[in-house]
């Protein structure tokens, strides 16, 4: 349960990076989202 409110908190920065307009962290979070991803498969 812990693991996946950390993907959707992840999910939901990006979002919100994006609409500032801020892409260099958006790339960041997305990566870390990805990792956690695959960490879970």
């Amino acid at each position: 349960m812990n693991e996946k409110r950390t993907i959707d908190q992840l999910r939901y920065r990006i979002k919100r990076y994006k609409e500032m307009g801020n892409g260099a962290m958006c790339q960041d979070l997305l990566i870390e989202l990805n990792q956690m991803l695959a960490a879970n498969k």
